[in-house]
């Protein structure tokens, strides 16, 4: 059983080198599939996001850059798990757009 979220005021949601959000598909989290954005980092696949499916944070394993959970997979230059929060970064120019709804200026995967 996954968390379901309830009456949020929230127009998307971006994650972050995420290690699970309990949830099989984009979908479950209410907003639409088509405005939950994800991003990871090549030091989050082996620790972070790898380390979130193995202790179940995902809902059966599915993290929200895997393909299978429906989001909108962006591109991120980050090197390290906090580097999506760099400033003139790609990674933070792509969260950047979602927030002021400028859809078509994400870079995506």
């Amino acid at each position: 059983m996954h968390a379901r979220l309830i009456a949020l005021d929230a127009n998307d949601f971006v994650f972050a080198g995420s290690p699970g959000v309990q949830a099989d598909r984009a979908a479950d989290l209410g907003v639409g599939a088509d405005h939950v954005w994800a991003m990871g980092a090549p030091w989050d696949d082996q620790v972070v996001r790898q380390g979130g499916r193995l202790m179940g944070l995902g809902d059966n394993g599915v993290i929200p850059t895997d393909e299978s959970f429906g989001g909108n997979i962006m591109e991120s230059d980050s090197g390290g798990h906090t580097g999506s929060f760099d400033d003139s970064s790609l990674s933070i120019r792509n969260q950047a757009a979602v927030i002021a709804g400028q859809y078509d200026k994400v870079q995506l995967e």
